[in-house]
């Protein structure tokens, strides 16, 4: 039988909960990015990450490019992030773009380095830390939602439809 797998690297929490969720909806095993088991074991990939500065977290973009190609060649993977405002409209190199395209961009060019295929869907919900006692985070309390939550978990099961 076909296996899948979630991996997420996380800072606050809210990625693994979120990750939690989809592998609950996908069926799938979890594992964080420091505790990666053999990749050649699963046929399907959901790999998240939280934003920072309108990108993946530096942790995110090192554990995927350490994973193995040999591993990732050829087999679909699909992605998700958590963010405080993953819809939020930025400037590229002059073009303006959602700040969580900016992330699946960065996330599906070191994927297919490794020889992934990256299937379209993806996901994002609103979860931000707080860095500050003032800062932005603060209006994001109490995210992810119960409703992110069901949301989470309806991606996950969305994606069966991946596992051959």
């Amino acid at each position: 039988m076909a296996k899948a797998i979630v991996i997420y690297n996380t800072r606050s929490g809210n990625t693994q909960k979120v990750a939690a969720k989809i592998a609950e909806g996908l069926g799938a095993d979890l594992a964080s990015h420091k505790e990666i088991p053999d990749l050649k074991d699963y046929d399907f990939m959901v790999f998240g990450s939280w934003l920072i500065f309108g990108t993946i977290s530096p942790g995110g973009k090192k554990f995927m490019k350490k994973l193995d190609s040999e591993a990732l060649k050829g087999k679909n993977v699909a992605l998700f992030i958590t963010a405080g405002s993953p819809d939020q409209i930025m400037k590229k190199k002059g073009v303006k773009i959602l700040q969580k395209d900016v992330a699946y961009n960065c996330m599906e060019e070191i994927l297919e380095t490794k020889g992934a295929k990256v299937i379209k869907e993806r996901f994002a919900v609103v979860g931000a830390y707080k860095f500050l006692p003032w800062g932005s985070g603060s209006k994001y309390k109490g995210h992810p939602t119960e409703e992110e939550f069901k949301q989470s978990v309806k991606f996950g099961a969305s994606l069966k439809k991946h596992i051959k």
